[in-house]
């Protein structure tokens, strides 16, 4: 992926057949062809127009453009071939392979006196070619595109939102992500997009930024009925995606820094490889050293307030904590700030200790460093799979003085996945055919889920289970958050929020209480009516996550009671 296109490939040999077209659906109009603006002569076949669509002979006009041509005489098999394009089809077909994407023509590849001919439309199916046909003038061009970054990003957009996933993958992406993400696995994710976020409106806006090996990272905002999204293009220098990532927009933040409290940036791991902009938020009263803690978010890229939707939880817990005395660090996650640097093969190589341990406890130590913050009263509070992992970064090297859960469990994640997907297909309408499906996909993936233990890592290495690497799982399952929790003797505060539909308080929270009965520095909180991210929601879209979409804040009486027990040792009872 990282690796710069090269030139096209030159022309092979004369690609020759002996069956023939019949006569009477040929119309003999002459057609002069131009690439790149020259003329181009032909010798032997030559065009012709059949009904709208311009036939050209496959063999000669490849060569102009510098492609590869091979036949499979045996199959009847045309094979055209370029460094960053391989299109695939039969004779008779309307249907063609374009880096292993389906393109549909608008009208059928075909024989004629012993040439094998293709409708313009092929060629313009193919990346880095724009075709025009001045039916008028009896003249078609052929153009290597030279898009600049922001105009690749519009077409990209305009594809994509309009559902031509097929062709969008066969004119823009990198051989490497059209294997990665077929064009039916695009249009899952964009499904799924839309029926989070409503349907599209706009595009807000576009931004580039310059990135390493000659790339361009291309951030596309984009306003959807219920919430805005961005759309995340990696290109090469001949605006082809060597990645496309979709990531909910940090909701509008117009909000002011509360008095009492100041905020300066920090970096963790400045002068490594994926350094982290974070924000340190501190007392403004009082002469310190305060008490901290470092929040670690939960699943999937997420920015340092941890938005999502309309909420933003984490820089609520920061300011409010602030005003209580106590420091806090919060940071943007490595899937989240390094997100477009990623080959395919690095994140199907990602684990959680790369993802998130690591970079917690890099936290930690620069918290620790720093002489207005107490050292000794350094805490951790992971909200989610933030929570699960928050005895994993103690252990690995946080050393905190204590741990706070916010909605963690103890659980695989992969189970928990598979009960959030399982509640998820309750609720559907059992006339809804996808339910059955759905149901289906969901056991046969949660079968492979429970076999991941006995494999192999190189077998895990190579399967997907709910659309992760299996490797992701078996990694974090060979580190048991219920495992680490055994060992824990420090002070633990678990909390939980009753209404969370994600993790669950009938069963997530009541493992914690078993896991923890040992300890006697362990104390617990269920909140009732407040959800995942312990904000209180009532309405219409209550129980799913659309209720993210309407602004919420965490429950003050969840920052008091952190507060408090952070400053006295235990919750007030």
């Amino acid at each position: 992926m990282k690796q710069k296109l090269a030139a096209f490939l030159a022309l092979m040999m004369l690609l020759t057949i002996v069956t023939a077209l019949p006569a009477a659906a040929v119309q003999t109009n002459t057609v002069e062809v131009f690439v790149n603006g020259e003329p181009q002569r032909y010798t032997g076949a030559k065009p012709y127009v059949k009904d709208s669509a311009v036939m050209l002979p496959v063999r000669a006009t490849a060569g102009m453009l510098g492609m590869s041509v091979d036949f499979k005489r045996s199959t009847l098999e045309v094979v055209l071939t370029s460094p960053d394009c391989t299109v695939v089809f039969h004779t008779g077909s309307s249907e063609v392979s374009v880096n292993g994407t389906r393109v549909s023509l608008n009208s059928s590849t075909t024989v004629h006196k012993g040439r094998v001919y293709v409708p313009h439309a092929l060629f313009d199916s193919l990346p880095g070619l724009q075709v025009q046909y001045d039916s008028a003038e009896q003249h078609i061009h052929i153009n290597h595109a030279q898009q600049d970054p922001e105009a690749a990003a519009a077409a990209v957009i305009g594809l994509l939102t309009t559902g031509r996933y097929g062709e969008l993958a066969a004119q823009y992406f990198e051989p490497s992500l059209a294997e990665a993400l077929p064009a039916s696995d695009l249009e899952a994710v964009w499904n799924q997009v839309i029926g989070a976020a409503g349907a599209y409106l706009s595009t807000e806006s576009v931004t580039t930024q310059p990135s390493d090996g000659g790339r361009t990272i291309v951030t596309a905002k984009l306003v959807f009925e219920r919430m805005k999204a961005n759309v995340i293009l990696t290109m090469n220098d001949q605006q082809k995606l060597a990645g496309l990532f979709i990531q909910p927009a940090a909701p509008e933040d117009n909000a002011e820094i509360p008095k009492g409290i100041t905020e300066e940036t920090v970096v963790i791991g400045e002068g490594g490889t994926y350094p982290l902009e974070g924000t340190l938020t501190l007392p403004e009263q009082g002469t310190g050293p305060y008490p901290a803690v470092v929040l670690v978010q939960g699943s999937g890229p997420s920015d340092r307030d941890e938005s999502i939707g309309a909420y933003k939880p984490f820089r609520d817990i920061a300011w409010g904590l602030a005003q209580q005395g106590i420091a806090v660090l919060r940071y943007d996650k490595r899937t989240f700030a390094h997100a477009a640097s990623f080959t395919k093969e690095e994140a199907s190589r990602l684990t959680v200790k790369e993802e998130t341990v690591d970079d917690a406890i890099a936290a930690a130590n620069l918290l620790k460093s720093d002489e207005r913050i107490d050292s000794s009263r350094v805490y951790v509070a992971g909200h989610s799979l933030g929570g699960m992992l928050a005895p994993r970064i103690d252990a690995e090297g946080g050393d905190f003085a204590g741990l706070i859960l916010l909605a963690g469990s103890p659980r695989p994640l992969w189970e928990i996945i598979y009960d959030q997907n399982a509640a998820f297909i309750a609720k559907m309408s059992d006339a809804d055919p996808k339910k059955a499906a759905n149901q289906a996909w969901l056991e046969a993936e949660y079968k492979k889920a429970k076999k991941i233990a006995a494999w192999t890592p190189e077998k895990a290495a190579s399967e997907t289970v709910f659309g992760i690497p299996a490797s992701y799982f078996k990694e974090m399952d060979s580190h048991s958050a219920a495992e680490y929790a055994k060992e824990l003797t420090k002070p633990v505060l678990v909390l939980q929020g009753e209404d969370d539909f994600q993790v669950f308080a009938d069963k997530d929270y009541l493992l914690w209480q078993e896991q923890l009965s040992h300890n006697p520095s362990a104390e617990f909180k269920l909140y009732p009516g407040l959800n995942h991210f312990f904000v209180d929601y009532s309405g219409p879209d209550e129980g799913t996550t659309q209720e993210y979409q309407h602004p919420g804040t965490v429950c003050e009486q969840v920052i008091s009671d952190i507060a408090k027990w952070i400053h006295s040792g235990t919750l007030e009872k």
